[in-house]
């Protein structure tokens, strides 16, 4: 079942973020995408991809890209974005508190809101695959929601891939050029997101889901091709003999100062601006 997946993060994030993924699956070099719903220039920016569809031979698998950190609320019935935030969705999956079951219904009301605008806006919309902005799926009250909100929308038949943020800690020490180049919080995020990933697993293995690994956590916002050369025999090693589904994941969009509006978090700005996203388009178009 191994396969490897180049993939773009962030479609929808910005018009000129969007174009740069574009240009990307115009040259051949993406295999996937995932879209956000919930930004002011969603329409705008899934008018381009439509506008495109037709004249791509191979079409780019697409996920939804559920975001609960930033953006705008677009359910009817919950207001999650404006006071969610990584640690708290944590904290309330963790804590047994009498807001729980209140918080868990309004993530699976914008998780199916997400889900319905994306969908409405594809040209061909048969299977449902799902993935998250920072990985909050892998929170067990947000994936729990996410599940929920798949059910209730009657879309289980269809859904076919759920992205299990899941990367191996020990190549990035081993390997000689890449130790020592990540920051110390991505090796935080990948031990913490490896320890959730055990809940996820399980979950999609009960679901019939294929089993998956991403590598995009520790050099997140640096997957650069030098690296990239020198990690690549151990990572691709390590997922045919576990038969896993190999997800590269990339930012190579980036957001255009111009472009910034109230829905962008003040934690992302940093990231959605950053230069590597550069480094991270000549990686896709070299490789």
């Amino acid at each position: 079942m191994n396969k490897i997946d180049y993939h773009a993060d962030d479609f929808g994030l910005s018009v000129n973020n969007s174009k740069r993924i574009l240009e990307l699956i115009d040259s051949g070099k993406l295999n996937s995408i995932s879209i956000i719903a919930n930004m002011g220039c969603f329409k705008e920016c899934m008018t381009l991809l439509n506008n495109k569809w037709d004249s791509w031979e191979v079409k780019p698998l697409i996920s939804v890209h559920i975001n609960l950190i930033d953006g705008y609320t677009i359910s009817q019935s919950s207001d999650v974005i404006t006071s969610g935030s990584w640690g708290s969705l944590f904290l309330h999956s963790l804590i047994p508190c009498s807001s729980r079951n209140k918080l868990k219904n309004e993530l699976k009301e914008e998780i199916k809101a997400q889900i319905l605008a994306v969908k409405a806006a594809l040209p061909q919309n048969k299977e449902l695959r799902l993935d998250s902005h920072v990985h909050t799926h892998m929170i067990p009250i947000v994936f729990d929601a996410m599940i929920d909100a798949v059910k209730e929308l009657e879309l289980m038949d269809g859904l076919v891939f759920v992205r299990n943020s899941r990367e191996p800690f020990w190549m990035f020490l081993t390997t000689k050029g890449v130790c020592g180049t990540f920051p110390l919080v991505n090796a935080i995020k990948n031990i913490l997101l490896n320890i959730l990933s055990i809940r996820v697993s399980q979950k999609i293995h009960t679901l019939g889901l294929p089993s998956t690994m991403l590598w995009g956590l520790i050099m997140s916002g640096q997957m650069d091709t030098v690296r990239i050369k020198k990690l690549s025999p151990s990572m691709l090693s390590y997922a045919s003999k576990r038969d896993n589904y190999l997800e590269i994941l990339c930012h190579p969009g980036i957001v255009l100062e111009s472009e910034i509006r109230p829905e962008y978090g003040r934690a992302d700005l940093g990231f959605i601006l950053s230069p590597n996203r550069d480094v991270e388009y000549s990686m896709l178009e070299n490789q």
